[in-house]
């Protein structure tokens, strides 16, 4: 029997192998959102519905009042995972009652839902707009990494970001997509998430390195759709991502969605909206929530063009 995991990693990989990757998209198609909570999804789940904003299971839509129209098929799924176990007992007074236990391994689901598109009776303007939560530079400034001169990079060892001027990209958005995936490997350095893919020693094209680095490129993403920028397509940019899946494919098909949610980790520290929880809400202690900028102090990236160099992402990588 195929596994959730599996479904999703073959998602993922069918839609690279067809020269797509799912999560360079317009920054809209990167913020997906259920229809009935007004929540927005996360971690692996932003990435299996990016296309649409909103969405929503057969039921919820009904509930909601509208109707999925005759002969659409669901063109999403939500992966949904808990460790918690409920089980029923009866206490030493006689009365019954739930107890909430910790599985070793997580109860793992997945729900087939429908985008707005399918549906009748919902208008798109009673759904709302999603809005950007700060600017590029904010991002930056909020973490104030160690940069230092050289082609994109992470150095561990050296816990600094090597990055060249804006004047060597292609576009702002394509320096901030870079910048953004070192960002992302900064936030694994021991004094921050901890993540084994930059604290423990890792051998190049191995399936950890495959890992954080399909992490770092997800995050960029995630990161990029909050601040409202376009991340760039580079060139043959499918096929790298598709190799690294492909190592992860000869291991644990769960690496993609904890990678995934590794990515919204890392995000939700960036920008202060926590760990696991909603990068667009909630906060950090000890840390300055760029939250509370929603519209009134958004200031978006420029689109000026700023020269013709893009990075691989060959360099993109960590540096040994």
């Amino acid at each position: 029997m195929v596994s959730v995991y599996e479904v999703v990693r073959d998602r993922i990989l069918s839609s690279l192998e067809s020269g797509t990757v799912p999560w360079r998209q317009t920054w809209q198609s990167m913020c997906p959102m259920n229809l009935a909570t007004g929540r927005p999804y996360r971690g692996i789940n932003r990435i299996l519905l990016a296309g649409h904003t909103w969405w929503g299971t057969y039921n919820q839509i009904k509930h909601l009042g509208g109707y999925v129209r005759k002969g659409e098929k669901a063109s999403g799924i939500v992966v949904f995972w808990s460790f918690d176990e409920v089980r029923r007992t009866v206490s030493e007074n006689g009365d019954e009652v739930a107890v909430i236990l910790q599985r070793e391994r997580p109860l793992v689901r997945y729900y087939k839902v429908f985008n707005l598109s399918q549906c009748d009776g919902i208008a798109v303007e009673d759904a709302g707009d999603v809005q950007p939560i700060a600017s590029c530079e904010d991002v930056i400034a909020r973490n104030a990494p160690r940069v230092v001169p050289g082609e994109p990079a992470y150095h561990p060892k050296s816990d600094a970001i090597a990055m060249p001027g804006i004047d060597g990209f292609a576009s702002a958005e394509a320096y901030y997509a870079a910048f953004f995936h070192e960002l992302t490997h900064w936030t694994g350095h021991a004094s921050r998430l901890d993540r084994p893919g930059i604290t423990e020693p890792i051998r190049f094209g191995s399936e950890q390195y495959s890992r954080e680095e399909l992490t770092a490129e997800i995050g960029a993403a995630f990161l990029c759709a909050m601040t409202g920028t376009d991340m760039p397509v580079a060139e043959n940019q499918a096929a790298y991502i598709a190799g690294w899946l492909r190592r992860i494919r000869d291991g644990s098909a769960a690496d993609v969605i904890r990678a995934a949610t590794d990515a919204q980790r890392a995000a939700g520290f960036l920008t202060g909206g926590g760990g696991e929880g909603s990068s667009f809400s909630g906060g950090m202690a000890g840390r300055a929530s760029l939250l509370p900028k929603v519209a009134t102090d958004h200031r978006p990236c420029s689109s000026q063009r700023l020269g013709s160099w893009i990075p691989s992402l060959a360099r993109q990588g960590i540096a040994s």
